[in-house]
């Protein structure tokens, strides 16, 4: 049985890992904003986390689906790791707005017990 008092990583690495997040997504959107002509329309963002166990893949799961996501599956990758895949409904990529979605994401995993391994948007520049 998984001890829930027990965070899948620590406190430390999660703000290790947010603050990882922040500065490829900092990153990312002034490459967006130089190459993507349409910047300013909402997009469409893939995500990834992984977890421990089935049981926190499946509640990450739920809840993504309550805030409107598209949860493409959940996939056995490792020994003892799964992966969740899905997409969002069409969110805005301005700084502020993105930079607080990538902050949600992260802690939407912590609290799950799994981990925001990142996101992609689905764009195609010309």
């Amino acid at each position: 049985m998984f001890d829930f008092l027990t965070p899948y990583i620590s406190v430390k690495k999660f703000e290790s890992y947010l603050k990882g997040h922040k500065a490829i997504t900092s990153h990312y959107l002034q490459l967006l904003n130089q190459y993507d002509k349409d910047i300013d329309v909402p997009k469409q963002v893939e995500f990834f986390f992984y977890s421990k166990t089935r049981e926190n893949a499946n509640g990450l799961k739920k809840d993504l689906e309550k805030i409107g996501y598209e949860v493409y599956g959940i996939e056995n990758s490792l020994k003892y790791e799964y992966s969740i895949i899905g997409v969002t409904p069409p969110i805005s990529l301005e700084s502020e707005i993105f930079e607080k979605w990538v902050t949600e994401m992260n802690e939407l995993g912590f609290i799950n017990y799994c981990n925001f391994d990142g996101w992609g948007t689905i764009t195609f520049l010309d």
